[in-house]
C-alpha cells in the first residue's frame, strides 16, 4: 500500500466518525433505538443485508465453493428459502410485531409471555451476538492485518472504537446508513474482484483447463440421509427457510431494523428487496469460488 491507500482508509473513518456526529441529535428513546420509526425502504433493505452478509462471507462462501469437497454451487441452495421465508414474516411476524409499538423483539415477547422469557432470550441473544461479533471483528482484523501491514490487535482496535464511537453517538440512523454504505462498497468490491479474478483466469489460460461440471450442480433432489447426502434440496430447503425466518423476523438485529420502518409496506418492501438482492450477491461469491479453483 501507498500514502493514496492509507488516505483513502483515513478519510473512510473520518467519515463515519462524522456521520455519527451528523445524526446525534436524538431527541428521546424512539429516535435513538428505532431512528424515530422514519427510515425508508433502501437505507433499511442495504442496512440487514450487511448485517446477513458480512465478511465472514465474503471469505466462507467461495471457499466451501472452491476448496469443500462436493460443495460447488450447492451453496445456492440455501438462497431458494429466502423467498418462502420472507412471505412467511410478511404474513405472520410483521403485523403482531409492529402495531405492537415495542422498541425490541424483546419487550414484545415479554408482553406475550412473560419478564422471565424475556430474560432468558435476551441473555442468549447477548451470548450468541457476543461470540459471533467476536468472529465477525477477528476476520475483518485479520484481512486489514494483510491489507494495511498492521498487527492485527491495532486493527481490532480500530475497528471496535470507530464501530462504538459512531454507533454511540447517531444511534439506530448513524448504524442504518453506515451499513447502507458499506453494504454498497461492498457489492462493489465483489464486483472489482470478479472482473479482476476472471482477468487472472484469462491471463492463465482461461476456461480451457476446465473444471469438474458435477460442481456446477445446484440443486441435489436427496433426503440429506446417508452418505455424499449433505447438501440435499429438502434439507436444505426446509432447514434454510427455519434459519431465515428466525433470523430475518425474530433476531433482534433484523426486528430493529423492521420496527425502524415508517410503516408495515416499508417493511415489506425492505424484505422484499432483499429477497430479490440477496441472490445476486451470494451467486458472485460462488463465482468468485471457481476462480479459487482454477
Amino acid at each position: 500500500m501507498n500514502w493514496l491507500d492509507y488516505t483513502i482508509v483515513l478519510l473512510y473513518i473520518v467519515f463515519f466518525l462524522g456521520m455519527g456526529y451528523f445524526f446525534k441529535n436524538n431527541k428521546n428513546s424512539t429516535d435513538y433505538f428505532l431512528g424515530g420509526r422514519s427510515m425508508g425502504w433502501f437505507p433499511l433493505s442495504l442496512s440487514t443485508m450487511a448485517t446477513q452478509l458480512s465478511a465472514i462471507s465474503f471469505i466462507s462462501a467461495p471457499a466451501f465453493v472452491g476448496l469443500k469437497l462436493g460443495g460447488g454451487m450447492k451453496w445456492l441452495t440455501f438462497e431458494f428459502a429466502v423467498p418462502l421465508a420472507m412471505i412467511c414474516i410478511m404474513l405472520f411476524v410483521i403485523p403482531p410485531l409492529f402495531r405492537s409499538g415495542v422498541v425490541s423483539i424483546y419487550e414484545y415477547v415479554e408482553k406475550r409471555f412473560s419478564p422471565s422469557t424475556r430474560l432468558i432470550l435476551s441473555i442468549v441473544f447477548q451470548i450468541s451476538r457476543a461470540l459471533g461479533t467476536g468472529v465477525m471483528v477477528y476476520t475483518i482484523a485479520m484481512i486489514l492485518q494483510a491489507v494495511l501491514d498492521i498487527d492485527y490487535i491495532y486493527t481490532i482496535l480500530i475497528i471496535s472504537v470507530i464501530t462504538i464511537i459512531y454507533s454511540w453517538q447517531g444511534g439506530m440512523k448513524a448504524v442504518v446508513w453506515g451499513d447502507a454504505i458499506q453494504m454498497i462498497l461492498l457489492f462493489g468490491g465483489l464486483v472489482v474482484c470478479l472482473i479482476y479474478g476472471w482477468y487472472l483466469v484469462e491471463e492463465a489460460g482461461g476456461l480451457t483447463n476446465g473444471f469438474a461440471t458435477e460442481r456446477l450442480q445446484v440443486i441435489d433432489l436427496n433426503l440429506g440421509i446417508g452418505p455424499d447426502q449433505e447438501y440435499g434440496l429438502w434439507p436444505m430447503l426446509i432447514g434454510g427457510f427455519f434459519l431465515y425466518v428466525s433470523y430475518y423476523g425474530c433476531d433482534q438485529t433484523q426486528a430493529q431494523r423492521m420496527l425502524s420502518a415508517r410503516n408495515e409496506k416499508t417493511i415489506r418492501q425492505l424484505l422484499l428487496a432483499n429477497g430479490l438482492l440477496r441472490f445476486p450477491v451470494v451467486l458472485i461469491y460462488c463465482i468468485m469460488g471457481f476462480f479459487l479453483e482454477l
